[in-house]
């Protein structure tokens, strides 16, 4: 899969599963659990907050970026799977985006990394600080 497409599916797949728990409350036609709303509020809060890159003037650390985004990677797909085992996110909707984010996960290496240029470098040198997430890194730095 190229580059392109990986991205942009990241790219969906991390605004999905953020927000779909942030905004779960205003479309409860799919048989999803509606949150309290200082739970709403909470979540909705990190959701932005994770969106945001956090400008720090770190160098490229290809070790560092590709496991910083392979733990996000891997916590937005746990994350997911326990919302949709708890009935909070819709099912068929996360599977699709799972599949995405596996995909983002197996591209991630240390040679990726290592042969980057261009945003897609600047992606990694993003995911080198551990201020900033992955969701973040990817939206920002469009490869």
């Amino acid at each position: 899969m190229d580059h392109i497409r990986i991205t942009t599916a990241l790219r969906a797949s991390f605004a999905s599963l953020l927000l779909a728990s942030a905004f779960a409350a205003t479309a409860k036609d799919d048989g999803t659990k509606q949150l309290p709303p200082d739970v709403q509020a909470t979540v909705e809060g990190i959701a932005q907050g994770l969106l945001q890159v956090q400008e720090t003037d770190v160098e490229l650390s290809c070790g560092k970026a590709v496991e910083n985004a392979r733990y996000g990677l891997e916590t937005m797909l746990e994350v997911g799977q326990k919302n949709a085992d708890g009935g909070y996110i819709d099912r068929a909707g996360f599977e699709a985006q799972a599949v995405k984010l596996r995909a983002a996960l197996a591209e991630v290496t240390p040679q990726d990394c290592a042969a980057a240029t261009g945003e897609k470098q600047a992606f990694y040198r993003c995911m080198s600080s551990d201020y900033n997430h992955v969701a973040a890194c990817a939206n920002a730095h469009r490869f």
